[in-house]
């Protein structure tokens, strides 16, 4: 029976006697509909009462669960995701899976986004997206950690307002050869800028890639970056330290995947006989596009002939560059993350599309990479060597683009994983695929209290600090 009829029962007995009365609030406290509450966990694979067993000179670490394909406002809609609980909102979920953040423990949770995107928003679809972010941080109590796009150029999803546009003007582009005779810009001939092509799942193309040496893009990307993103993220990051929860504020990558495109014989994923077709528009590539890319780069720096090195180069110095323009604004550099892919540390891979480890390692940021055991292979021995060699003041990673695949197989898997990551100085793992992924998406991670995976992760994010000696 509902509140209503108890009420229509109760006002029509007229009782008034004290006893009756107290009957009549117990039943009506018990039929009251509440809000969902599960039971307990049982069964946890871990102790409570655990330590930090890998104390850091950072203060802070993270878990990061990505919010792939995902706005910042559909960021606070229902979420979607594998396995999830649809009463909650995509950042709403985090807390309930893991429990309320506490602000003293050494690994904190956080929600991430896909941009800003430098190259495709504009001024004020950036700086909306940064405000929005941290109203939602500061409403939820999740941190929050951006993921800008340096070069992909891949969606206008979240914002096209962009002016100028970068490939239309092929002085901020790269080319696929030097100037030929009678040519301005290399590769004019073929009457059009080379497109950027990639395969997240299914072969796609872009307009044009950008020219890291171009003055003008480099021009073009700092303002973006100063104007769109540094300006609200510096307010608001600031008003966060004068409450004493400069905790929510988990960071930034400053670019994505950062490289030179190479589609000559160097990459195995591309067969001169059967070219990629785009599977959105559904043209191919061209045979002239088959080749690498960055002539324009070189030719800035006064090369006549293809050169890899140089062009490594090219990437260390254009990261360098968003990385101090973020650290000149005011973030701290333990906030602020590179992300090349990681392979290199693991397999000999001598194309521009995986740079060296060291191209992701200066003075202003944490080195990033993406590395899965799947789909980005890594050696965690060797990536410290190398970023060693770089600086061997250097003492941590990021894990800027990480996945469940592939380690959500058992708790003992999962654990292994985050164990590794910290115990060699990862300040912050990412885990890509929680967002809008597609149903059948290999990448999705499971949103389910009982995934392997996430039951790992609550485990280190329960931990307290280490025991003081």
């Amino acid at each position: 029976m509902g509140y209503i009829k108890f009420k229509q029962i109760y006002f029509s007995m007229k009782v008034k006697t004290k006893g009756l009365l107290v009957l009549f609030i117990v039943i009506l406290v018990c039929c009251k509909k509440e809000d969902p509450v599960d039971s307990p966990d049982e069964g946890i694979p871990y102790p409570a009462d655990l330590k930090d067993p890998y104390p850091s000179e950072i203060e802070d670490r993270y878990i990061v669960f990505f919010l792939t394909n995902t706005s910042v406002d559909q960021a606070a809609g229902q979420s979607n995701g594998r396995d999830s609980d649809r009463r909650y909102t995509f950042i709403g979920e985090i807390p309930y899976l893991f429990g309320p953040l506490d602000e003293g423990s050494p690994y904190k949770y956080a929600y991430g986004l896909p941009g800003p995107m430098l190259l495709t928003q504009s001024i004020e679809e950036m700086q909306y997206q940064v405000h929005e972010a941290f109203d939602l941080a500061e409403e939820y109590n999740v941190p929050v950690y951006f993921q800008l796009d340096d070069c992909n150029n891949y969606t206008d999803a979240f914002g096209s307002g962009v002016t100028p546009k970068f490939y239309e003007n092929p002085d901020w582009c790269e080319w696929v050869a030097f100037p030929a005779a009678g040519e301005e810009w290399g590769g004019q001939s073929h009457g059009r800028l080379p497109y950027y092509w990639f395969n997240w799942g299914s072969w796609m193309h872009v307009q044009a890639f950008p020219c890291f040496q171009s003055p003008g893009f480099r021009q073009f990307v700092v303002t973006q970056m100063q104007d769109g993103v540094m300006e609200p993220l510096m307010e608001r990051y600031n008003q966060l330290i004068a409450q004493g929860k400069e905790y929510l504020f988990a960071g930034m990558a400053i670019g994505w995947e950062t490289h030179v495109p190479d589609y000559s014989i160097n990459n195995t994923n591309i067969n001169r006989n059967n070219l990629p077709v785009n599977s959105l528009a559904g043209d191919q590539m061209q045979l002239w596009e088959a080749t690498e890319f960055g002539y324009h780069s070189l030719h800035l720096k006064g090369y006549d002939s293809y050169n890899l090195s140089a062009l490594d180069t090219v990437v260390h110095d254009y990261i360098e560059l968003l990385a101090k323009t973020a650290n000149d604004a005011g973030v701290p550099k333990e906030k602020i993350f590179s992300h090349i892919v990681g392979i290199r540390s693991a397999q000999n891979k001598m194309i521009s599309n995986y740079p060296p480890i060291w191209t992701a390692v200066n003075d202003y940021c944490i080195p990033g990479f993406t590395m899965s055991p799947v789909t980005a292979p890594y050696d965690l021995y060797t990536l410290n060597l190398r970023i060693k060699e770089a600086d061997n003041t250097q003492n941590n990673f990021a894990c800027a683009e990480g996945y469940a695949r592939g380690l959500d197989g058992s708790f003992a898997i999962a654990d292994d994983y985050f164990d590794s990551m910290f115990k060699n100085g990862c300040s912050l793992v990412t885990v890509y695929g929680w967002g809008r992924a597609a149903a059948d998406s290999k990448f999705a991670a499971s949103h389910s209290k009982s995934s392997p995976f996430v039951i790992a992760a609550k485990k280190w994010l329960e931990m307290g600090p280490a025991n003081e000696e």
